[in-house]
């Protein structure tokens, strides 16, 4: 059986949790850059407790059906939040690549430079026509 105190902690942890998690869809819904990074810092120190809380058996073992639904729930929130960090990363990727092309670097060689464009400059193809 957990301590009578644990069974409350978790349930303040997880309301906790859940209400920085709402802040930081807020935050991904709006856009605001700021917001997302102060909520998400936030939103990840209440996890981290919370977390810790639950490494203990003893409290695992006593949380209801519902503590348990609405950790999976939080957990679901996550990973959507977490794929719509990633969605708004590559956004903002593809902006800045076609804002400032030369930010990027070429993952192979030559830059983005047509294949074969230093061939041609150099007079090695010729063009004949039949």
């Amino acid at each position: 059986m957990p301590p009578p105190s644990a069974a409350p902690r978790i349930q303040d942890l997880l309301s906790l949790a859940e209400t920085r998690s709402r802040a930081v869809s807020e935050a991904l819904l709006t856009g605001e850059a700021d917001q997302l990074a102060v909520h998400s810092a936030d939103l990840q120190q209440v996890v981290q407790v919370l977390s810790n809380s639950l490494q203990q058996a003893q409290v695992r073992a006593g949380l209801d059906s519902r503590a348990r639904q609405r950790l999976r729930r939080l957990g679901q929130d996550l990973v959507q939040q977490r794929e719509a960090c990633l969605r708004r990363s590559a956004v903002v990727d593809r902006a800045l690549q076609s804002l400032m092309p030369a930010s990027q670097s070429a993952t192979y060689g030559g830059g983005a430079t047509p294949y074969g464009q230093q061939a041609r400059r150099t007079g090695a193809f010729k063009l004949f026509a039949a």
